[in-house]
């Protein structure tokens, strides 16, 4: 069934309401008396209609589907604009790329982070170009894309990946291109190298992708043309203070990935569970807001259209000092420990979907 709400603002939300909500058994079932029947389902309409005029952009619990929310975005030193929310297509099997960028561009969502690496950037690009023909403009989007540790081996092959990526999305210019990784002795020449996509007008702004403070100053001493955007992993549970505060200090915008540990520990602490009570909220939707609350962007992951307007729906409510406290204090110098490891081993190689060499050409869908 559906229905109408006018909230405060005066626009219409149109509500779709699922048989997860008001179930056929519920509304048809012959046992039901008439009477019976039009209580039952009248009290859980004006359920749904109320939980709407509180929180008009919340799609709630996969129940219903409503107009999207507003993302704050951020101003790039360049000029440009970046929602602080974005969408990682990480591991998302290339067969539900369709419904996840969708589902994501139903929420609002604009921002949206793809690699060679994840394998499916044809399927993305197919993807953003349906809902841009159906009357949307790619200004409103920004789009990232990103060059894997296997083809940083000379100019030549960081340049080809790069031009691949953007061909194979088909979106035209991108908006930032970056260094998935600083692989050492490898990583400058690189980025210089993708320098000529600027020139070309093949992207707006140059990014890097997991840059140490130290990375950044050696690149520093030959880039000609200033990274915009330096995208890390940064959550409750592995805080990387000392590069947050270094990197917003150098003018870049930080943007964090594994905000929620892929679905860790950190959702399942004491400390989150307890400020996502009090607040009722999702420990998710804490955690999201963690960041947000420091200045950065933030990469979520989610296949799930009902997930992913949860994790959107986190601008009507902040943390206080004591929470952002108790979630600053959640990071330990063994989860420092192990970050580094895995950093290294990152930074030093790691095999690609396509192996060891170079990405293969262009793919098409």
């Amino acid at each position: 069934s559906s229905m109408f709400v006018r909230p405060r603002s005066h626009h219409f939300l149109h509500f779709e309401v699922s048989s997860s909500c008001v179930s056929p058994m519920a509304l048809g079932s012959p046992l039901l008396s008439g009477r019976r029947f039009a209580q039952r389902s009248r009290h859980r309409l004006l359920g749904v209609a109320a939980k709407a005029l509180c929180l008009a952009p919340l799609a709630w619990r996969g129940c219903t589907r409503v107009a999207s929310v507003t993302i704050p975005s951020l101003t790039l030193s360049g000029g440009g604009r970046m929602q602080q929310l974005a969408l990682g297509l990480y591991n998302v099997p290339r067969e539900q790329v369709d419904s996840a960028v969708r589902s994501a561009l139903d929420a609002g969502i604009r921002n949206f982070d793809f690699a060679s690496f994840y394998g499916n950037e044809a399927e993305c690009g197919a993807a953003v170009r349906q809902w841009l023909g159906e009357g949307h403009d790619r200004s409103e989007l920004f789009v990232t894309t990103k060059v894997w540790t296997t083809d940083l081996g000379d100019s030549a092959a960081a340049l080809r990946s790069a031009k691949i990526s953007i061909d194979e999305l088909g979106l035209g210019p991108v908006d930032c291109v970056m260094v998935h990784w600083p692989r050492p002795g490898k990583h400058v020449e690189a980025y210089v190298a993708l320098e000529a996509l600027v020139r070309e007008g093949l992207t707006k702004s140059l990014g890097i992708s997991n840059y140490s403070p130290a990375d950044f100053e050696d690149l520093m001493k030959t880039a000609t043309v200033k990274p915009e955007v330096n995208t890390f992993e940064n959550n409750p549970m592995l805080y990387r203070k000392e590069w947050v505060d270094y990197f917003q200090s150098k003018g870049l915008v930080v943007q964090a990935y594994k905000p929620l540990q892929r679905g860790g520990a950190v959702l399942s602490c004491d400390a989150v569970q307890g400020i996502a009570a009090r607040l009722g909220k999702s420990p998710a939707q804490v955690c999201l807001r963690w960041n947000i609350e420091k200045g950065n962007v933030v990469i979520f992951k989610s296949k799930t259209p009902a997930r992913i307007a949860e994790n959107v729906d986190i601008f009507d409510f902040s943390l206080t000092p004591e929470d952002m406290a108790a979630l600053d204090a959640l990071t330990t110098e063994a989860a420092k420990a192990e970050a580094l490891h895995h950093w290294e081993e990152r930074r030093n190689g790691t095999p690609a979907p396509w192996g060891e060499g170079l990405r293969p050409e262009r793919r098409s869908v």
